[in-house]
């Protein structure tokens, strides 16, 4: 699923809440897996929280960037499928008692919150059908960070007024892996 919705790394509700102090996630999609009927929401961890700061407190001081919608080199390279990878630091940033965790390292973490921001009310639109309004949402998310797997995922479903094998119940479904 990673490779189709732009990401390096998907984690469930359930492994989401588990890290809610830890990480900013932001909500990707809400898809179906082959052979499955289950409805999934998916969450990318965006970034590290330090100790002591909460989910709540997003965009101040202590917080460390992971761009989990990097190419698929960096992600072989400092990813694993497994979620707990994540806690493996690339490198400590000084003084700060958290990590980065690679690829989301140039960008503020106000631009990731901004993005998180623009994403999910374009992804609101997109869940209640509301593809035009959607689109301008994901358009904004994709000015703030052009290189955005998830928003070019779903600007491209906006676009073309579907999504692969969709019912209109803002849930993506996939056939094939």
């Amino acid at each position: 699923m990673n490779k189709k919705l732009g990401t390096v790394v998907l984690v469930s509700d359930t492994t989401k809440e588990g890290a809610r102090t830890a990480f900013r996630f932001r909500h990707v999609a809400t898809i179906t897996v082959p052979g499955k009927a289950q409805v999934l929401p998916v969450f990318e961890p965006l970034y590290r929280i330090s100790p002591g700061v909460t989910e709540t407190s997003a965009g101040e001081e202590g917080e460390e960037p992971c761009n989990t919608a990097a190419t698929n080199s960096c992600a072989r390279e400092h990813h694993s499928d497994s979620y707990l990878s994540l806690g493996s630091p690339h490198r400590a940033q000084p003084g700060s008692g958290s990590e980065i965790l690679h690829c989301w390292r140039e960008l503020p973490v106000l631009t990731l919150d901004t993005l998180v921001e623009f994403y999910e009310k374009g992804l609101d639109c997109f869940a209640s059908g509301e593809l035009d309004e959607a689109t301008r949402w994901f358009e904004q998310a994709q000015r703030t960070v052009p290189e955005d797997g998830p928003t070019q995922v779903l600007l491209q479903l906006c676009r073309a007024g579907r999504s692969p094998s969709m019912t209109w119940d803002g849930v993506i479904r996939f056939e094939q892996k």
